[in-house]
């Protein structure tokens, strides 16, 4: 997990940082096991190994000391699985089937640690594809939001085409999984009457 902040406006040029968090009120408060510095050694982040997601809210301080004046801390209550960062589909496939011009892609879920229901998630594919046209290249985009599935069935295959293929996903409103689009997948290309995988 990485944290980050900026110095306050008027804070006097030797303030230092220091961030603190409880995971839950059972829990201990931690203090940051590897700070993020600036170009002066000030504390300006925080990375966390080994971080647990639950479903509660996380509260996080960040202190300030200075030999000038009194610095006014900042805390919160954070919901972590709010603003975790999605990873992407992984183990993408695509099978195509020349005589009904369809292709059926498959993926699997992103690997969270707190969540591991499929039905929790929704999928954008983008399907893109480049016809050579006598003078120009046309470039069609595919767009299609699917909850809680792990295919996609492509009706509109042609051999002669080469496609490409990216997918990316978020959570359900109903569950304790970011809403936030993640990473998009690696490029998978298809077409030509070529099979391929990432």
């Amino acid at each position: 997990m990485n944290c980050t902040w900026q110095a306050g406006r008027n804070a006097p040029g030797d303030t230092q940082y220091f961030l603190y968090w409880q995971n839950s009120r059972d829990d201990d408060v931690m203090e940051c096991e590897l700070y993020i510095k600036d170009e002066n050694g000030r504390h300006m982040g925080c990375r966390f190994k080994n971080v647990m997601i639950g479903n509660k809210k996380a509260y996080f301080v960040v202190n300030g000391s200075s030999e000038d004046s009194l610095i006014q801390f900042y805390d919160e209550y954070i919901e972590l699985y709010e603003v975790e960062k999605l990873m992407p589909p992984s183990n993408v496939t695509v099978n195509c089937d020349s005589t009904s011009n369809n292709c059926t892609i498959k993926w699997r879920r992103p690997q969270i640690s707190h969540f591991n229901v499929d039905k929790c998630f929704k999928y954008e594919v983008k399907i893109t594809s480049k016809v050579n046209l006598t003078v120009r290249t046309k470039l069609m985009e595919d767009f299609i939001f699917l909850p809680g599935d792990l295919k996609y069935e492509f009706k509109s295959y042609s051999v002669k085409i080469k496609y490409v293929l990216k997918i990316r996903a978020r959570g359900k409103k109903t569950c304790f999984v970011s809403r936030n689009w993640g990473e998009w997948s690696e490029p998978v290309e298809f077409g030509k009457m070529m099979k391929y995988s990432s």
